[in-house]
């Protein structure tokens, strides 16, 4: 074995070495390693000395982490980053012509392939922590085994992951590879862990409760302690609690998360250079294939923010949320990398135990529109691609909606628009920004139009960023109040793209950006080109006073002003003190601002970054929304659906007149079709519990969802059996054709609550659908006494036969639905109707506290049957008089 490999023969993944190294002659490469197992150093190196004549590619998917092993590996080989290793991430890279493992993000391998489809010069790709599953890593894998099918034959795929389930993974290489692929697996970390529980925290409690733990961490322990965190704010809040405890023990604190500078990323890394313990307190960027050496102690909160797309608001924003078990399992290997450690989890053992075992495919969650377009450059389709999650109709529907507003497919065609917008490195409503201002827009002044150029690019990369704002609104405000590290780093990202709004004489490129230089309108006219669903319109303002210790007369003023957004949603600006960034009669910024930031918070968004934009800019950026539009729109007040000829912006009304019955008759097609669709605009944007359906209609509805959660089969499914429905409102456009009829009668939600729902969404599934629905989720039992009994399918996935104790006599086995998957539950009511017992084994019942039942029932209902032996008694409705 080669010399640099001998360092790491300790490690479990050691033992894979030779097999890959066979393996890759003519096979893809699946290898399932756990935490600490040393697959991302060992493996790696390893393919170095391997058959693989060419480049190997290694994705992770986090820049510190490429930046990391990058150096850690070079470190082996006794060379600098750039040599034999070097890395490549967005707008920063290590590379030479000597280099022959190159550690990129996710997101440069799509674009390699994109550029050069042969992947000329590369061997080999691999990729690393799959079990992330980002969209950028599931479409990167498909377009590299349409390559591999294609083109390279020769080209090998290796993927690894810790904790993923690689069934599904092998099913879909073995359907789209043109190579056999071989499973290789290693055992886990070296060093015992030692899980320890707490109570359940709750999010509002955690802050308080992590501190509670670090606290008894650091006198329990030796070692560095690791803790995971949701987020920027809680360590903040967190690293301000503890900072007198790390005095007292002589601990130094660091903080971990993306958007920190590499400096400060590296010192929380590396060993402190004064030998003190470290506390580190992280995001989940430390969870995967990073190893900071001196941890000894993991303390999780099990909390995470992720980034979650509304489709109504078009806005995505960051939500706290669970982390799955899978992602647990490799924070607590984060403890046992270098000796024997201890993880403490912030839940009680049984509510870990319901963590969903692993994490939700990125895919599931976020904007498609960049992964659609991408799709459509390189000539393929979502249904068609080797994806291992594929996206629902509905989802695909979105992203093509908000493609078209900035016309970049045409009737789900890629246009050379859009050819265009694919080619730059950012999102496709960011490259149309950058587009329109290397154009310029007509009716803009000379000058006008070099302030929004000078703009584009900083508009770019604040939203590519997660700056820290310091409590204001105002985004101009925040960026001239954001400390130098972070303007600077602001710079630097809006550098990157300012050469994509250079005009022909190179004007833009000869620009040294200054945020100082920004010119305030073209900032808002520029987050309103980018983000044109999030331009609000001033409705109306209040104020309210809370005590506040730091002013002189204790009620501070809180000024709450509402916006209707650009997308129908309702918007709130909520700031302390006076709020004369957006007040009109001081700037005369009018009436409009443009939201780069904003919380979805139930049905209304709360507005975190503005900037007020002139209605002028507006109407020359987009002289087509600005046009008399004719609409159905519902009137929240009365609960009725109004057609009405308006201007605006939009769904932001201006002005608005009623269209009479007369007019109506004349153009009954358009008006039925328009009161339809804004009746399934109202249907999406409705959560689950507001959905205007009947007892019978839920428990439809609980059948389709149980029939989705576990994929039952499809017997009569001809070919590839349909998915089942997600939601409701995806269920609601697929029975379009049997809702419209009916909803073209509906002009009120007291109409909307009478319709046929059972048997108009029924219809949107397939005939295979309802009749696997029918067949293995019955609405009826057969019980012993012969009485068809009904189910009750209820929301916590329980399926509930209540009938009254005697009509189940002589049933012992376990009543089942779903194919025998699930067991349903008995309530057994007495003779009167009240429940005495629930069970799902009846068998125990009847052998165990049936007797005590019994004596009871005895004495209170001496007509009725109360057998020795229920199991084996006749079952009875009646009582003995008359059996």
């Amino acid at each position: 074995m080669p010399f640099m490999l001998q360092p790491f023969s300790h490690l479990p993944a050691y033992e894979l070495v030779t097999p890959l190294r066979e393996a890759v002659t003519a096979n893809n490469t699946i290898i399932g390693a756990p935490p600490g197992a040393g697959k991302s150093t060992v493996l790696p190196l390893s393919l170095l000395q391997s058959s693989l004549q060419g480049k190997i590619l290694l994705m992770q998917p986090r820049r510190v982490v490429v930046r990391n092993l990058a150096d850690y590996l070079a470190r082996q080989l006794n060379e600098n980053v750039g040599e034999t290793v070097g890395y490549r991430i967005k707008g920063e890279s290590k590379t030479s012509s000597a280099t022959r493992l190159e550690i990129i993000t996710e997101g440069v391998l799509s674009r390699m392939i994109q550029q050069d489809p042969e992947l000329a010069g590369v061997a080999a790709i691999v990729f690393d922590e799959f079990h992330e599953r980002s969209i950028h890593s599931d479409f990167g894998l498909a377009l590299a085994l349409e390559v591999q099918s294609g083109l390279r034959d020769d080209l090998r795929l290796i993927i690894m992951s810790a904790t993923l389930d690689v069934g599904p993974l092998q099913t879909l290489l073995n359907a789209f590879s043109v190579l056999p692929v071989v499973n290789l697996n290693s055992e886990g970390r070296m060093f015992p862990v030692d899980i320890r529980y707490t109570q359940d925290v709750q999010a509002h409690e955690l802050v308080p409760k992590t501190c509670n733990i670090i606290k008894q961490a650091v006198g329990e322990h030796d070692g560095d302690i690791l803790v995971f965190l949701p987020g920027r704010g809680s360590i903040n809040a967190v690293a301000r609690e503890i900072k007198g405890l790390a005095e007292s023990a002589d601990m130094a604190v660091h903080m971990l998360y993306g958007a920190l500078s590499k400096s400060v990323q590296q010192a929380a890394i590396m060993p402190d250079p004064q030998g003190r313990r470290k506390i580190i307190l992280s995001t989940n960027i430390a969870e995967t294939s990073l190893t900071i050496e001196g941890v000894t102690v993991v303390i999780d909160s099990l909390w995470e923010n992720s980034a979650q797309y509304h489709p109504s608001s078009d806005i995505t924003a960051l939500t706290q949320q669970r982390i799955s078990q899978a992602s647990a399992t490799q924070r607590a290997g984060r403890a046992g990398r270098v000796m024997a450690g201890t993880c403490y989890r912030l839940c009680s053992k049984s509510s870990f135990e319901r963590l969903a075992k692993h994490n939700a495919a990125q895919i599931e969650k976020e904007d498609l529109s960049s992964f659609l377009l991408d799709t459509l450059a390189w000539g393929s389709s979502p249904d068609t691609l080797a994806l291992l999650t594929k996206p629902t109709r509905a989802q695909q529907q979105i992203a093509q909606q908000k493609l078209q507003r900035v016309n970049a497919i045409s009737q789900s065609s890629i246009t050379p628009y859009g050819r265009m917008l694919a080619q730059l490195p950012c999102q496709p409503h960011l490259a149309h920004l950058l587009l329109t201002a290397k154009q310029g827009i007509e009716g803009l002044s000379p000058s006008e139009n070099d302030a929004l150029r000078y703009a584009a690019p900083f508009v770019v990369a604040l939203s590519e960023s997660n700056i820290s704002v310091g409590g204001a609104t105002n985004v101009m405000e925040a960026l001239l109040n954001a400390n130098s590290n972070t303007r600077s780093q602001l710079t630097l990202q809006a550098s990157r793209y300012a050469r994509y709004v250079q005009d022909n004489d190179g004007k833009a490129q000869r620009l040294k950006l200054d945020i100082n230089e920004l010119d305030e309108q073209a900032l808002g006219l520029g987050i309103a080109i980018a983000f044109p669903l999030q331009v609000g319109y001033r409705r109306s303002a209040s104020d309210k006073s809370a005590e506040n210790s730091n002013t002189t007369n204790g009620k501070p003023k809180t000024s709450i002003v509402e916006y209707k957004l650009a997308s129908g949603k309702g918007a709130e600006l909520t700031s302390a003190g006076s709020s004369s960034a957006f007040d009109e009669s001081e700037n005369g910024d009018g009436p409009w601002l443009a939201v780069l930031d904003g919380q979805l918070i139930k049905s209304t968004v709360a507005i975190r970054l503005a900037q007020p934009v002139h209605e002028r800019g507006l109407r020359f950026a987009f002289p087509d929304a600005f046009s008399e539009k004719r609409s159905v729109i519902f009137n929240n007040d009365t609960g009725v659906m109004e057609a009405r000829v308006s201007t605006g912006f939009y769904d932001i009304t201006l002005n608005s007149t009623p269209v009479s019955g007369q007019e109506k008759s004349r153009e009954k097609a358009f008006w039925d079709d328009a009161l339809c669709n804004a009746w399934f605009t109202y249907l999406d944007a409705l959560s689950l519990a507001s959905w205007p359906l009947s007892d019978a209609d839920w428990q439809w509805w609980r059948r389709v969802s149980m029939a989705g959660k576990l994929n039952l089969p499809q017997e009569k499914a001809f070919d590839e059996p349909d998915p089942w429905p997600l939601s409701l409102s995806a269920l609601v456009h697929q029975a379009k054709d049997s809702l419209a009829p009916v909803l073209k009668n509906c002009k009120s939600i007291k109409n909307l609550k009478q319709l046929p729902w059972k048997t108009a969404l029924n219809n949107g599934l397939s005939w295979p659908q309802q009749d696997a629905l029918a067949t293995l989720l019955p609405t009826h039992v057969t019980i012993p006494t012969g009485r068809e009994a009904s189910l009750d399918y209820r929301d916590n996935g329980d399926v509930v036969l209540s009938v009254k104790m005697p009509e189940l006599y002589s049933q012992s086995t376990p009543l089942t639905v779903a194919g025998g998957r699930v067991t349903v539950v008995c309530e057994l009511l007495s003779p009167a109707g009240r429940p005495l017992q629930t069970t799902s084994d009846l068998a125990a019942f009847w052998q165990g506290s049936y007797k005590e039942i019994q004596k009871e029932m005895k004495g209170r209902y001496p007509k009725h049957f109360w057998p020795d032996d229920p199991a084996n008694a006749l079952p009875t409705s009646k009582t003995k008089k008359h059996m």
